[in-house]
């Protein structure tokens, strides 16, 4: 499995900068190059040209003489994989799976824009590796060192890529190494998980524990990133200012950094927390298309819209991956309003033949949950104990997971402390 690590590239000279903005100005236009190729080909004779037979048309551009040769390849590679992927949506399309009028032929990149420059091998001498790049190149603009990470020296290098951001104001260094999978012994104890808003995820074991992690820090992070930017948006046009501002750019990437080390950690505790109590078994609810059709009110749909659930799913599913876990996600309606105590059944929505059930218990207020006999519960982790029975993981039963669901552990996240635990 690939695993990646993300830094930022700092201190940089400006002949350095003006360099990496070149290179990447013109791994550009080699990719623009590229998709000339490939689609003139496809309107005359509407069908694939291969990655090899394009090579050839391209190694004689001005921009592939300027750029290293393995970073004019890869930039090549990404234009077949982009045509690929047109193919294949048709193919989908013609199954009836995907609609024709949403695919679109791969599109050319902007003249002022910037692409990524991919390096399948460097080499690394005292810490640093040079980008690579053409001796011409290097004799007008001069080299590139960036440091290399030390604790993946000794790790296997899959490629570097050096992504230009926000218009290339700086730049990120991806390092993709190759680690195999750990082979841990397969338990049948599993993890049901319900995404919200100011429960994050709540999180429920078929041994009989639970716990939720707190979603209110990041509508915080959210409410100060867009008040900070309406500000900024409000001076901007009163001073005719066109495109996204420096202060704008500083903002976002604040939130952004901000979020994904809040997901990160979020998703270090579940793993943690699983690896402690034997679990190998994780089971996602997910509603699909639940945020194209969201209709909770402005407010509501700014807060949950703005919470990156995807992304969090997409750790967890790689974090499964590197251990060696099952990661399942189920479809999740009616779970929030099923009963899990009283057995209800647990249907399928249908869109186009809605069917209005009548279930046992019922949401009494925010965050508490009613079941047919009296029996107050927290809502969320009802429903995801609801998702567990739900799927194919066995153990999400009344009598095992019952005592686990009326007061379950919230886990804060600070700066300065790993977590913190209270009783919600």
């Amino acid at each position: 499995m690939y695993l990646t690590q993300k830094n930022k590239i700092r201190n940089l000279s400006s002949p350095e900068y003006t360099a990496l903005r070149q290179l990447c100005r013109l791994s550009k236009n080699m990719y623009n190059v590229g998709l000339y190729n490939v689609r003139q080909f496809y309107f005359a004779e509407k069908q694939y040209l291969r990655y090899e037979s394009n090579y050839h048309q391209c190694k004689t551009n001005e921009n592939y003489q300027l750029l290293n040769t393995d970073i004019a390849q890869q930039t090549l590679k990404v234009v077949s994989r982009s045509f690929q992927s047109f193919f294949k949506l048709i193919q989908v399309a013609k199954s009836g799976l995907y609609r024709f009028e949403q695919i679109r032929l791969p599109r050319y990149l902007p003249r002022s824009g910037y692409f990524p420059l991919i390096m399948p091998r460097v080499k690394v001498k005292d810490g640093f590796f040079n980008v690579p790049m053409s001796r011409a190149f290097k004799k007008e603009y001069g080299a590139v060192k960036i440091p290399f990470p030390e604790r993946l020296k000794d790790k296997e290098l899959k490629e570097v890529r050096i992504i230009p951001k926000y218009n290339a104001r700086f730049f990120e260094v991806e390092f993709i190494v190759i680690e195999d999978a750990q082979k841990p012994q397969k338990t049948d104890n599993s993890l049901a998980i319900d995404l919200g808003l100011d429960n994050l995820a709540a999180c429920v074991s078929n041994t009989g524990s639970s716990f939720l992690m707190d979603g209110r820090k990041l509508k915080s992070i959210n409410q100060w990133y867009n008040k900070q930017n309406a500000r900024l948006a409000s001076i901007k046009d009163k001073q005719g200012i066109k495109g996204i501002t420096a202060q704008q750019v500083s903002i976002v990437v604040n939130r952004n950094n901000r979020v994904r080390d809040y997901l990160n950690k979020a998703v270090r505790y579940i793993a943690d927390w699983c690896l402690e109590n034997h679990i190998t078994n994780i089971v996602v609810g997910v509603n699909p298309g639940i945020k194209k059709e969201i209709n909770l009110g402005k407010n509501a749909n700014q807060k949950f819209v703005q919470i990156p659930h995807h992304s969090l799913r997409v750790k967890l599913k790689a974090m499964c991956e590197r251990l060696g876990w099952t990661y399942i996600e189920q479809e999740e309606s009616y779970t929030s309003k099923a009963s899990f105590l009283d057995g209800d059944q647990l249907p399928v929505f249908n869109a186009d033949n809605p069917i209005g059930y009548k279930f046992s218990g019922r949401r009494i207020q925010r965050g508490l949950y009613k079941s047919k006999y009296g029996f107050l519960v927290n809502a969320d982790c009802q429903a995801a104990a609801n998702i567990g029975r739900k799927s194919s993981l066995n153990g999400f039963t009344p009598d095992r997971v019952a005592a686990s669901l009326a007061m379950p552990l919230r886990i804060k996240f600070e700066r300065a402390l790993a977590f913190q635990t209270c009783t919600s």
